[in-house]
């Protein structure tokens, strides 16, 4: 089977370690990490649905609780390592300014934007029960998409989204093609 072909590492600790490898792939991110576990829990190996769901939600909590806390309690550090990656601080200040509480919700949705956008969050004097209330917003959703596109979808999913990530111009330029079709009909519409 390609799942097991493709992820045999990721797929034996998940087996091996269960609950605990899940915990810690979901403090570091871990969108293939949900999935691989929510398909083994739809094939009753090892988890269970709503075991995946909550280990993931707290440990994603830890890991942004960390991440925040880090840009708040060493910002000069977090600032030296955010000019490292100048692009990454750029849009995660543009999108803070422009979205606020929307980016919190939505940047774990992102790939590559979750470490940035925590720590500028942090830094930025951003309240912190705002970031709370609107983390766990994002967490909760973030969880139970990636485990039910895992558990219902299997190997397919994982597939679609290891190619999503490696080709996001590609998608990025369907998703655009699409969007300026359905904005083109809906003027001839008017």
């Amino acid at each position: 089977m390609m799942v097991f072909n493709l992820f045999s590492y990721p797929v034996h600790l998940l087996l091996t370690h269960g609950y605990a490898a899940l915990f810690v792939w979901s403090v570091l991110e871990g969108e293939i990490g949900l999935m691989l576990a929510g398909w083994l829990a739809s094939e009753h190996r090892v988890f269970t649905y709503s075991g995946v769901v909550a280990v993931a939600m707290a440990g994603a909590a830890i890991g942004d609780l960390l991440l925040f806390l880090s840009g708040r309690l060493f910002e000069k550090r977090a600032v030296a390592w955010l000019e490292a990656y100048p692009e990454k601080k750029r849009m995660a200040m543009k999108w803070l300014k422009k979205w606020g509480p929307f980016v919190i919700v939505f940047e774990r949705f992102v790939y590559g934007t979750h470490i940035p956008v925590l720590l500028t969050i942090g830094m930025s004097g951003y309240s912190f029960l705002k970031f709370l209330f609107f983390d766990i917003l994002g967490i909760v959703l973030w969880a139970f998409t990636f485990v039910s596109v895992g558990y219902y979808f299997g190997h397919g999913a994982i597939d679609l989204i290891l190619f999503a990530q490696k080709n996001v111009f590609v998608v990025l330029f369907f998703v655009s093609l699409f969007a300026l079709i359905l904005f083109s009909q809906n003027g001839d519409n008017r």
